[in-house]
């Protein structure tokens, strides 16, 4: 009784003092999304596909999980929120549900006012209702949710790839195949309908811009992709039918979708499981066509699935040297590498669950109907070669009082081995810690591996990494993250075993609701070839570069401001050192009388060398997401434009252009290449819910 009066007391303070309404959280979605990412791309140059966490994320917001009726597996679909957090959540929601406010999540250790502003969209308070109960047709019909997504990008400069050859040229050079089929639009359409979450169906329709829509060589869109989930029927707790995700333990063996990795949430380092998940987004590669099935018989959950699908390659007497994954049918000799390889996936999983123990083993067998043979190379000596894969992992995870270890291990046909493991400590709620080590053989190369390390491949790696977040007094968390990695073969533009190590410390500021700061340091220590003209064998050098970040974020009233500054440097240990600078302004303001939200940028940059690129977030319509690459000299300003033209239709409008101001007189190259200094971008997308 103490404890409700306490946590209503709680709740009524800080309903007043932070002064957050349930609309101010419908309106600062957006913006607590672009914080995220703000914080998961810190790495923006590796090879990461943001989009599945980023769809995730929208229809997260679309549909809230319910606090008063949850468990660890939802929880987890909350990246930025770490193991120790969940645990702490889910033993106040055992001792304490029903909740009446979200305010009362104060109360958890391992929690402040910065997480829990980023929770805000993502839950909500409901009543506590089984997730088992039995639906009826009437229902569907009535609570049902439509929605209709048309979207259309387009680039306003003319490309090369657009321009028709002169006609004495077409019939001497085949250079004609090399020009694009079809028009300079990208579009989409893309339907969605769902049913408190338990019962999702829709279908994605899109033609990047180049690709023909309608002609000799096609007939509508590139591609289409369909799906249908059901989840918590009976026994039964997920069916995938169509398009479909899967993860599994620590993504040794399986997992398509966003893996967290090194980022300023230096905690979450570990892949969230997830099991099947219905696929709704629009690359083209990174999914599974087909079944699967999970089923949940007392704590232990077995899931089978099954896929059949085309990838693309461009195949040569029956072997093709690469799967093909941009998903891009723009020219003559692209649509002869389209859907030319056959791929059949079969896959299981077992998993038992404890209070306080959780393990699991996963099985994935492969096959192509022709060979992949990459062309040989001493750094790919040991990728993966020929038409069978199969691999196998166990996975674990052990809880004992404030210690969380968690891992897997995983083995290849070619009795290849990799293992990958991780130990959360957090002695006190202020302070938290984490060490990984993970272990890759250089001929481990399983197809859809997907977990924390250096490169977008598990292969040929070790390394240990170690994290901590503090909170040393009230407003203040410090995060800092060192990671050490050994490549014990040679790497793409490496001929030799080398290392490297990165370094990353963060300092978050946030006294008031409308006010956060943050400084960011970063150092990488990479190697790379170099032969001077007096050597005859190539010499691995080290490269050093560093980054530096300040940002404020503060609001007042409807007006909204970030202020965001760059700097960095660049050394490859024989030339002058190279820098880059970055200094931006968004405002964003939300209209009262009018259902209109402006997002607008000033960006300046000055990147000497490529090597001194800077990437940044941008906010941009929804489903879709930007992390343009600063190089060079110039100015980057957009206005990104949201109207409720009524409760059910909305739409988006983004305008970008970048100018440079150096000497360039072309941007690109080859097919993308523009004259001018000048490159602008449209966009345009409309949603409607019915």
């Amino acid at each position: 009784m103490k404890l409700k009066k306490k946590t209503y007391i709680v709740s009524l303070i800080c309903v007043l003092t932070i002064g957050v309404q349930a609309q101010d959280v419908r309106d600062n979605t957006e913006q607590i999304i672009a914080d995220i990412y703000e914080q998961v791309s810190e790495d923006a140059e590796t090879e990461i596909d943001f989009t599945s966490l980023y769809e995730d994320l929208i229809e997260l917001a679309e549909n809230p999980v319910n606090l008063n009726n949850t468990n660890k597996e939802e929880l987890e679909k909350l990246q930025f929120l770490s193991d120790y957090q969940i645990q702490n959540i889910l033993y106040y929601l055992y001792k304490c549900t029903p909740l009446n406010s979200i305010y009362e999540l104060q109360l958890i250790d391992g929690l402040d006012m910065t997480d829990i502003r980023h929770m805000l969209p993502f839950v909500s308070i409901g009543e506590c209702e089984s997730k088992f109960q039995k639906i009826y047709m009437r229902d569907l019909m009535r609570y049902g949710k439509n929605e209709l997504y048309m979207r259309f990008d387009r680039g306003l400069e003319t490309k090369e790839g657009y321009r028709y050859l002169p006609e004495e040229d077409k019939e001497t050079s085949n250079q004609n195949s090399k020009k694009y089929l079809g028009d300079p639009f990208y579009s989409y359409l893309k339907y969605r309908f769902h049913f408190r979450n338990r019962i999702q169906a829709g279908y994605t329709a899109e033609k990047d811009a180049g690709e023909q829509f309608w002609g000799n060589q096609h007939k509508g869109y590139d591609f289409y992709s369909a799906y249908a989930e059901l989840k918590n029927f009976g026994k039964m707790k997920t069916l995938v039918i169509g398009d479909y995700r899967a993860n599994f333990g620590q993504g040794l063996v399986m997992r398509t979708d966003f893996s967290m990795g090194k980022s300023a949430y230096v905690l979450q380092v570990n892949p969230r499981s997830g099991g099947l998940k219905k696929y709704s987004s629009t690359n083209e590669s990174s999914f599974f066509r087909g079944g699967g099935i999970t089923f949940k018989l007392g704590k232990t959950d077995l899931t089978a699935f099954y896929s059949n699908k085309m990838l693309d390659g461009d195949t040569i007497n029956g072997s093709f040297p690469t799967i093909l994954r941009d998903g891009l049918h723009r020219t003559n000799d692209n649509l002869k590498t389209k859907h030319t390889v056959n791929e059949q996936v079969l896959g299981g999983n077992i998993s038992f669950t404890h209070s306080w123990f959780q393990v699991g083993a996963t099985l994935v067998h492969i096959n192509l109907d022709k060979s992949l043979t990459p062309e040989k190379n001493i750094y790919n000596r040991f990728y993966f070669s020929g038409n069978k894969q199969t691999a196998g992992s166990i996975n674990y995870r052990f809880r004992w009082q404030k210690l969380n270890f968690s891992g897997e291990t995983a083995i290849m046909d070619n009795y290849s081995l990799a293992t990958v493991n991780s130990l959360n400590f957090s002695p006190v709620s202020r302070v938290g810690l984490v060490a990984l080590y993970r272990y890759f053989s250089k001929d481990y190369d399983a197809l859809y591996a997907n977990t924390f390390s250096e490169t977008s491949r598990v292969n040929n790696e070790s390394g240990m990494y170690i994290g901590a977040e503090v909170k040393p007094v009230k407003f203040w968390k410090l995060s800092a993250y060192i990671d050490s990695y050994r490549f014990g073969w040679p790497k793409f533009g490496i001929y030799a075993p080398s290392i490297g190590k990165d370094m990353l410390i963060q300092a978050d500021y946030a006294p008031k609701r409308n006010v956060a700061m943050l400084w960011r340091f970063k150092l990488e220590e990479k190697s790379h070839n170099f032969t001077d003209t007096l050597s005859t064998m190539p010499v691995v050098l080290s490269q050093p570069k560093w980054q530096a970040r300040y940002q404020l974020n503060y609001s007042f009233g409807r007006f909204k401001f970030k202020n965001q500054l760059d700097v960095n440097g660049f050394s490859d240990g024989v030339n002058t050192p190279g820098y880059g600078f970055s200094a931006l302004q968004d405002v964003s303001y939300s209209f009262l009388q009018v259902p209109l939200t402006l997002d607008l940028r000033l960006h300046i940059f000055d990147a000497q060398n490529f090597e001194n690129r800077i990437y940044t977030y941008e906010k941009d319509v929804l489903y879709a997401f930007s992390i343009p690459m600063a190089y060079g000299q110039g100015t980057r300003y957009y206005l990104n434009m949201r109207y409720d033209v009524s409760r059910n239709l909305s739409l988006w409008i983004k305008l970008a252009q970048t100018v440079y101001a150096d000497d360039r007189t072309t941007i690109s190259s080859s097919n993308e290449e523009i004259q001018g200094n000048r490159k602008t971008d449209f966009r345009f997308l409309l949603k409607w819910k019915f």
